[in-house]
């Protein structure tokens, strides 16, 4: 039988979906040039051949349960996490201690400080440490623990005790998915171990997440919306979520 991949525009529809998260039917047909019938026996065949997941009126990834490369998260969605990040950085005055946790997110984040002065940061994030090390008038403390080397996380028992003895004015966290109640969820028992750390010992919690965390269901629960005081995103989120924002007292910030 032949692989249904080797169809170029069924390559190329299974490459938008897993890049956006959820692409509609229509948006499809009008980045391939092709008829919104023809995009859903596309889908049709897709699915059942296990490469993407079909819903009513278009398709997210076939899998939303295992992470994507860090690799690839680096250049997805690369200019909304930029805009993110710049939003977020607002948020923090000169002066400021603050953790940031791992993520690609949090890393534009940290790109975008650099006309702040004099903060204290404490992170278990290799690159934001490696970012933020050559300002002199930044503290830069990187927790101990065990360093990933696909994306230069610092996980495990002895990070998340490191973490513990701070005490910050702001905790700044990445997150892999939220589900529309306000669950936050990530895969890593070890990542999720650091990031309640963090939320535990920061006065305030802002949560950077992109559009696409919506469609993704990791299995880990890290918390929810009472657990953070501000969200940064780069879309204007479902009314549901918007309500469950407000009912928790939560700052809503559109990049």
């Amino acid at each position: 039988m032949q692989d249904i991949l080797n169809s170029p525009r069924h390559r190329r529809i299974v490459t938008l979906v897993q890049a956006h998260g959820f692409m509609s039917n229509e948006d499809l047909a009008q980045r391939l040039g092709v008829t919104v019938q023809t995009i859903r026996r596309d889908l049709n065949a897709l699915s059942e051949a296990g490469h993407v997941a079909r819903y009513h009126g278009g398709a997210s990834p076939a899998s939303s349960t295992e992470n994507i490369a860090y690799g690839e998260r680096q250049s997805l969605h690369s200019r909304a996490k930029e805009a993110i990040g710049q939003c977020a950085s607002r948020l923090i005055p000169d002066g400021s201690s603050l953790f940031i946790n791992i993520g690609t997110t949090t890393e534009a984040f940290a790109r975008a400080l650099t006309s702040h002065k004099d903060l204290h940061v404490i992170t278990n994030n290799l690159h934001v440490a490696v970012a933020l090390s050559p300002r002199r008038d930044f503290r830069t403390v990187l927790a101990g623990g065990l360093v990933r080397p696909q994306d230069g996380g610092i996980v495990g028992a002895g990070a998340t005790e490191s973490l513990s003895g701070f005490r910050a004015d702001f905790g700044v966290i990445g997150i892999s998915g939220i589900e529309e109640d306000g669950t936050l969820l990530d895969f890593d028992l070890d990542e999720i171990q650091c990031a309640r750390a963090i939320m535990r010992h920061a006065r305030r919690v802002i949560l950077l997440a992109d559009h696409t965390k919506f469609t993704r269901s990791p299995v880990g629960r890290v918390g929810d919306l009472s657990s953070i005081n501000d969200f940064v995103t780069d879309r204007m989120p479902s009314s549901p979520f918007v309500a469950a924002l407000e009912a928790a007292n939560v700052r809503l910030h559109i990049a």
